[in-house]
């Protein structure tokens, strides 16, 4: 097995900074328009089925695109009242840029764990390969709740950690891994990723006032390299966990 570095101490006090710089050096576009074939096809995916799931959008809709990156899946979205939040200026700053003046779009920088909007405002939120990143997942899921109405919907997709790193590590032990992916840490969790997530671990910290109506494995059920789960929120608004 491979040593990877250690990773480095993130606390509640730097982790904006922290994230600021991981962002300007790991942002979403860079995967959407990766040289390699595979990256690509699993990312374009990815944001066709959240895209489906969050069908139908109807024009009174508030949607909540939570940790929006640099705005590339809320350019599809084309309907409903759009509010994109991160903690990341600067990427809020290239979602302005990329969006451009569209009377539909809100942005605002701001903490997952800590959101500045009113009880049961939004009817959806599409969150996408944001989880692994936050300090408290549990915390992340309780705010979602909070913003949306009850009954609203999320969509929410994350890495299968673990398949990505045996994956890795076989193309490691085989000196094919930098051939394949060039660019591309050895393990996410040295540097970006806070966790080494996957889909038992977003069904631990769902908790239980959620429902979940449907998994997908992403590109394929039987290679799910990554995991969309779409979930309707439940009567059970208890208080913010304090994990």
């Amino acid at each position: 097995m491979p040593k990877f570095p250690t990773y480095p101490k993130v606390t509640a006090r730097n982790f904006t900074r922290w994230n600021e710089e991981m962002f300007c050096k790991y942002n979403n576009e860079r995967v959407y328009n990766h040289p390699n074939l595979i990256i690509r096809f699993v990312e374009s995916t990815r944001v066709k089925q959240l895209l489906n799931h969050l069908l139908p959008i109807k024009d009174s809709d508030k949607i909540l695109a939570a940790g929006c990156g640099e705005g590339h899946i809320e350019k599809y979205l084309k309907n409903g009242e759009i509010t994109l939040i991160d903690i990341s200026k600067e990427a809020i700053r290239r979602a302005k840029d990329g969006l451009g003046p569209q009377n539909n779009h809100k942005f605002i920088v701001g903490d997952l764990e800590k959101i500045p909007v009113r009880d049961n405002y939004f009817d959806k939120v599409e969150c996408s390969e944001v989880i692994e990143h936050v300090m408290s997942p549990k915390r992340m899921l309780k705010e979602l709740q909070r913003v949306l109405k009850p009954n609203g919907t999320l969509v929410i997709t994350f890495p299968n950690e673990p398949l990505i790193n045996f994956f890795k590590n076989v193309l490691i032990k085989l000196h094919l891994f930098n051939y394949f992916f060039p660019n591309i840490p050895r393990d996410m969790t040295e540097e970006w990723h806070l966790r080494a997530y996957d889909l038992k671990s977003f069904r631990r910290d769902l908790g239980g006032s959620w429902n979940i109506v449907n998994e997908v494995g992403i590109p394929f059920w039987f290679l799910p390299i990554r995991y969309l789960v779409k979930c309707v929120s439940g009567l059970d608004r208890g208080s913010p966990s304090s994990e």
